[in-house]
């Protein structure tokens, strides 16, 4: 029992000094940015008294043939990121589009305006 006791102390002291790296919080941070965010239309922020909080912008250059493509889906969840950086949790996308560029293969931009959304609509 002796034994037992010391060889997992020494098991403990030995691992003591360890560290484990990982790229889950960054990536759990920004799922969780994303899911706070919400996507409005026009038409449906137009139902809340909503905050302006500034324009986002976000875009992708694919510089080589084996990166991923552009997709919007990806640009929006950036457009996301940024409007919570800025203290909101609403955001309506203005305009996304592909366009040539330079040294980019495919390259894509969205823009869009970030708001702080109360919970409840104040207009029907």
């Amino acid at each position: 029992m002796k034994i037992f006791i010391i060889i997992f102390a020494v098991f403990l002291t030995a691992c003591s000094g360890m560290t484990f790296n990982t790229n889950v919080g960054p990536y759990a941070q920004s799922r969780v940015k994303t899911a706070i965010v919400e996507e409005y239309s026009p038409t449906e922020i137009s139902k809340y008294d909503a905050i302006t909080l500034g324009f986002v912008e976000a875009s992708y250059c694919q510089e080589r043939i084996d990166q991923p493509k552009p997709s919007k889906s990806a640009l929006v969840n950036d457009l996301k990121i940024r409007t919570h950086s800025l203290g909101g949790n609403g955001v309506v996308v203005e305009a996304c589009g592909k366009s040539a560029v330079g040294i980019c293969n495919q390259y894509m931009e969205c823009r869009g305006v970030a708001y702080s959304v109360p919970q409840r609509q104040s207009r029907p």
